[in-house]
């Protein structure tokens, strides 16, 4: 029942008591009846509101709950990031120190296949030093097609937990609107029972009050 339901209760009660004796009986009669049906009635609004208020509290409690637990991801996640970028370091230094390996075979591999036509005395040796040269050359190149296969597959798993991270914020968004949204209604909810269980003492003590009278 709203306060100005209230009000228009209480002035229906005063002008009833400045009426005559058997008017007066009959009208609080009638006043009684219908103030047991507004307490019958803020019992059931007061019910409800407590209903809604669990429902909110479990809500909220499941909120909570996906919270913490997106939490814990989020933390899961930062750890296989830091991991992931330190192996990435260390296969970056390995391709760096591959590719300056390269680099000295090749300038000794050149170097030495002039020193082949200048020096024809020495053909047999540097042809030697060629030929570990090329070998050398192949199995860095081999081990260079690991490492950059593995720096693919590096990028596509930062590509994943990229993905992954943006998934959760977005849930963890979205689960602290629902907080928020679901506090209020708590809040709201609450004000309301406070209300109305005001209301179930006043218009039981006033249904109380016309019975004695009605008798």
């Amino acid at each position: 029942m709203k306060t100005t339901n209230i009000h228009q209760v209480l002035i229906v009660l005063v002008a009833s008591l400045m009426v005559t004796g058997a008017n007066a009986r009959t009208n609080v009669a009638e006043k009684v009846t219908q103030l047991k049906e507004n307490a019958e009635a803020s019992k059931e609004n007061l019910k409800q509101y407590e209903d809604n208020l669990k429902i909110v509290n479990y809500n909220l409690t499941e909120t909570d709950r996906a919270l913490k637990l997106l939490d814990k991801q989020k933390q899961a996640l930062l750890k296989q990031t830091t991991e992931t970028a330190k192996g990435k370091v260390a296969v970056n230094a390995a391709k760096m120190q591959l590719e300056s390996y390269m680099k000295a075979e090749q300038a000794k591999l050149e170097n030495e296949q002039k020193q082949i036509e200048e020096l024809k005395k020495t053909l047999a040796q540097l042809e030697q030093n060629t030929m570990k040269r090329q070998e050398n050359l192949a199995k860095y190149n081999e081990k260079m097609t690991k490492v950059d296969t593995e720096l693919a597959a590096w990028s596509e798993r930062n590509q994943s937990i990229v993905e992954l991270e943006q998934a959760i914020n977005e849930k963890e968004t979205l689960a602290k609107t629902d907080k928020e949204r679901l506090t209020k209604k708590r809040a709201e909810y609450e004000d309301e029972i406070v209300k109305w269980r005001k209301q179930v003492r006043v218009s039981e003590r006033t249904y109380a009050n016309f019975s004695k009278l009605k008798e």
